[in-house]
């Protein structure tokens, strides 16, 4: 899974394809941090391309609650890398809140 969100990088450059590549949760403080890379597409990815962009997103209390408890992961395999990029275009008026998963 992944997301494709077109997205200009300073270079003038454009990542198309977005994907998980760290989760990085503490369930003790119920707090966290997201990151995603972003390449110019699919394609340039599984050709062991370099990312072209990275974007970090930081879990609060609450949308640690909401997506990364036990009770919301495991039920239909929902796992942390799925609610991960669920939260992600959760966050409203982010820039990854109209992407598409793919």
């Amino acid at each position: 899974m992944a997301l494709q969100q077109i997205i200009q990088h300073e270079t003038g450059a454009y990542s198309q394809y977005w994907r998980v590549v760290e989760t990085n949760l503490n369930y003790n403080s119920e707090e966290g941090e997201i990151v995603l890379y972003g390449y110019v597409s699919q394609e340039a990815r599984e050709n062991g391309k370099l990312k072209l962009d990275s974007r970090t997103f930081t879990v609060n209390t609450s949308d640690f609650n909401m997506y990364f408890i036990p009770p919301s992961i495991d039920p239909q395999d929902i796992n942390q890398v799925k609610n991960s990029y669920l939260f992600v275009k959760g966050i409203s008026g982010g820039e990854f809140s109209t992407a598409t998963d793919v």
